[in-house]
């Protein structure tokens, strides 16, 4: 009995050892679970980073290195490297681990989360347990813990390498030292790979505009010159869309002269105003200006903007210290335009504008030589002239002189003698155009007798002596204003105008077609009256390389023509004061030709 007492106490006492061990376990355990874990760290992550100072990396690739490092350094769930982009904002630069893409349109202001607090206390920062700490932004659900360490140079925080982890408490004082010493080595590979790399991007830029002087002078075209500005513009400023605007002639509007990208409603910009204006402002400053929000700042919407672009940056383009017009460049929502761009573009600009210039006193020189070419042609016309005139004006006096006396002896029939007027009156006026045509040929062109004329009359005349001209089957309408239509000038010069222009139509229309002559007096912009005469046909209408030269002389379209009508009909209505336009094709029916004479009404 007592033997048995005894075996049973024993047994209770190592019960009750066993029992406390296990309960001390269990509270070590607990213990050890509450404290970091500690990790066994590969030194040789860190070789990489200092390798890539020696290599030829770009940004880009050193960003991943250094995060890989980090990566290994922690064994994180995640990671991100943020870098500071100048104007107190962090920006991933590169992430991994992260489910969702949109961690690389994360954008924090310093002091912003725990990231941004790193960044503005220039402090790393390791949490146990997020969910504690009121900085913490979530930016994925299953993330427990966080370390993040600043990049410093010269005590400047320029980023922040932030990782995360699934378990808490998962990073250690020695991940917090490692990533902290990683952070200052990645620090100065950073600023080594950006000097280097903008010393590069400096170099290609050189390069870029000496292919840019080269391209641009290697013409003297303008539109081959601002097409070559623009598009080299764009691949210089890496823009979507770059455009010139020149000022017209008047200095009072904008015209887009070449566009390089931008949506089709973009390139139909009209005429922008220089008045009231983001273009005109660049122009009176004289200076170039740069718009983060181009849309907030365009008053009025008087320059028509594409919607894909937020910021601007124009610049003026001067020659000899006059103003030619406007280089525009335009950006995204992520672009900002600093210093550099400013000066890169105000270089392009002066290239630019230069090239401009030279086009433009080629294109000069090019109107000048043209203009002594049509001297000459003139000249040669002076003497076929004289020549003509001395071989029609003899056998023209003879048929005036012999039929004047048949006129005068003879007695004819009431039509007859109407007839017989008739051809004196045309012999005259035949008499007058070799004449004037002998003037216009000199550049002599000057109405003899000036009086005030009925021009309904004139254009009456002329279409009874052209009824003749016409085909069967062509349609002739008329339709005179009401009364008289007066004007001051030649009579028959004004008649010469008439039936050139009226015949040119009859035969532009051939067998089948309609020429519509038509008068009218309407107010002009004074206080006074002009007198219209419109000749219309519905033919095949005029090329535009016709159209380009139809006034000079030589210049025709018929077959047997000699080119002189039109700038014998030209010089007559400038010397009345008056102007011959031409429209082709019609823009009432999209076809055929409208010349339409303007003159002074009495």
């Amino acid at each position: 009995m007592e033997r048995t007492s005894k075996n049973k106490g024993t047994r209770m006492a190592k019960t009750s050892v066993r029992h406390a061990q296990r309960q001390q376990k269990t509270t070590e355990s607990q213990r050890l679970d509450a404290m970091p874990a500690v990790h066994h760290v590969d030194m040789m992550s860190l070789t990489p980073i200092s390798e890539a100072l020696g290599a030829d990396k770009s940004p880009k690739e050193v960003l991943e290195l250094i995060l890989k490092a980090a990566f290994s350094i922690t064994r994180a769930t995640s990671a991100s490297l943020m870098l500071l982009d100048g104007k107190d904002n962090l920006r991933v630069e590169v992430a991994e681990g992260f489910k969702d893409k949109k961690i690389f349109s994360t954008r924090l202001k310093v002091g912003q989360g725990v990231t941004g607090w790193v960044a503005e206390s220039g402090v790393a920062l390791r949490l146990g347990n997020v969910a504690n700490d009121p900085r913490y932004i979530s930016v994925q659900q299953d993330l427990k813990s966080e370390l993040a360490v600043p990049m410093k140079i010269g005590g400047e925080v320029i980023g922040v390498i932030s990782c995360d982890s699934a378990k808490k408490n998962h990073f250690t004082p020695e991940d917090e030292a490692l990533l902290t010493s990683l952070a200052a080595q990645s620090a100065r590979v950073i600023q080594s790979t950006q000097l280097y790399e903008e010393a590069r991007r400096r170099a290609d830029e050189l390069q870029l505009l000496g292919d840019v002087a080269r391209g641009l002078s290697s013409s003297i075209d303008l539109r081959e010159v601002l097409a070559t500005a623009v598009e080299l513009t764009a691949k210089v400023c890496h823009a979507e869309i770059v455009s010139v605007f020149l000022l017209n002639e008047a200095e009072t509007d904008f015209e887009m002269a070449a566009c390089h990208g931008g949506s089709d409603q973009y390139r139909q910009q009209p005429p922008v105003a220089v008045s009231g204006s983001l273009l005109g402002r660049v122009i009176e400053t004289n200076s170039a200006l740069a718009f983060e929000d181009v849309h907030a700042a365009n008053d009025g919407a008087v320059l028509s903007l594409d919607p894909r672009v937020r910021s601007l940056l124009a610049v003026p383009l001067i020659s000899k210290e006059v103003a030619l017009g406007v280089l525009c460049v335009f950006g995204g929502d992520e672009k900002k335009f600093d210093s550099h761009d400013q000066s890169l573009l105000e270089s392009l600009a002066l290239s630019t504008a230069l090239a401009i210039d030279n086009a433009r006193v080629h294109r000069r020189m090019l109107q000048q030589e043209e203009s002594l070419r049509r001297s000459e042609k003139h000249s040669m016309l002076g003497e076929l002239a004289a020549g003509l005139a001395h071989e029609i004006r003899n056998p023209l006096t003879s048929i005036k002189m012999l039929f004047g006396t048949i006129h005068k002896t003879e007695k004819f029939s009431v039509n007859a003698m109407q007839d017989s007027e008739m051809i004196v009156k045309q012999i005259a006026r035949l008499e007058s155009i070799v004449e004037g045509f002998l003037n216009t040929a000199r550049a002599q062109v000057a109405p003899t007798e000036m009086k005030v004329v009925d021009f309904n009359s004139t254009v009456d005349e002329s279409m009874l002596l052209l009824a003749s001209s016409a085909s069967e089957g062509t349609r002739m309408m008329i339709d005179l204003c009401d009364g008289e239509l007066p004007v001051r000038g030649d009579g028959t010069q004004l008649s010469q105008v008439v039936y050139n222009l009226v015949l040119n139509a009859i035969q532009a229309v051939d067998k089948r077609g309609r020429v519509c002559v038509r008068t009218k007096l309407t107010p002009d912009d004074g206080d006074g009256r002009v007198a219209i005469l419109e000749i219309a046909d519905d033919g095949p209408g005029l090329a535009d390389k016709v159209l380009q030269k139809l006034f000079q002389p030589f210049v025709t379209t018929k077959k047997s023509g000699v080119g002189l009508g039109l700038s014998i009909v030209k010089r007559i209505v400038e010397s009345h004061s008056g102007r011959l336009d031409v429209e082709s094709p019609r823009k009432d029916i999209g076809r055929g030709a409208l010349f339409r004479v303007t003159m002074p009404s009495c």
